[in-house]
């Protein structure tokens, strides 16, 4: 409940829209306290999991959120994901979708807030943890920012996954290239919509998402701001 507020209170100050911090309040109760639900879906997907740190399983916190969300959504084929780490949210999207694919982008260099992580051992276990799905050809690994990747792609996507370098420039250029690439009616996750790193808190990712989602705000069909922000595209 104190984090809750305490979001609350950052949205406003960083001057987020009323549409915004309205759609976060509505998202409350259908996700407090949701971590047991997440943890039985986590049981299931991550049988044989590899892992520097087992206790900093991020991603699984928004699994059913995720879920809950996705429940009816069966045309997603085709999914890029900008940042992967060790595969975690690679491995939801392949088995939440089935017929699916995905493509993932990643430097395995890490970040500002990187400092003291073994990047060749994340990496190590990215490939671990996804070889199956690699070697059956469902998931394609590209090593290079996600600049490179949106200079030489060409291919467009249903669903599209962002959660690379949270440095407020970056997470912008990340949004821009991947709606350039949505297909319509396709799905934009947003990772760390609640990530406060930076003192200065129109630096981190919530900021050039509030403006992206103003600016686009006419080609939106459906939006849901939690922890994760989702946007369907028209």
């Amino acid at each position: 409940m104190t984090k809750f507020f305490k979001n609350l209170y950052r949205l406003i100050l960083i001057g987020s829209p009323l549409f915004i911090i309205s759609n976060y309040i509505r998202n409350f109760l259908p996700n407090y306290k949701t971590k047991k639900k997440s943890k039985k879906i986590e049981n299931i997907i991550y049988e044989k999991f590899q892992s520097v740190n087992y206790n900093e399983k991020w991603f699984c916190n928004n699994l059913y959120y995720l879920s809950t969300n996705f429940k009816n959504s069966k045309n997603v084929k085709n999914i890029l994901e900008i940042g992967s780490y060790e595969g975690r949210s690679a491995i939801f999207f392949l088995k939440n979708f089935s017929n699916s694919n995905i493509s993932c982008v990643d430097t395995w260099s890490g970040s500002d807030e990187h400092n003291s992580v073994n990047f060749q051992l994340i990496e190590k276990n990215f490939d671990f943890n996804t070889s199956f799905y690699q070697s059956n050809n469902l998931l394609r690994k590209y090593k290079m920012t996600s600049n490179d990747f949106f200079k030489k792609n060409d291919k467009y996507f249903d669903l599209i996954y962002v959660d690379g370098d949270h440095s407020s420039d970056q997470v912008n250029i990340d949004l821009v290239n991947s709606w350039n690439l949505l297909k319509n009616g396709g799905f934009l996750v947003l990772d760390d919509y609640m990530w406060w790193y930076y003192k200065d808190y129109k630096k981190n990712p919530s900021t050039p998402i509030n403006n992206f989602i103003k600016e686009n705000i006419l080609n939106i069909s459906k939006l849901t701001v939690w922890h994760q922000v989702i946007i369907q595209k028209t």
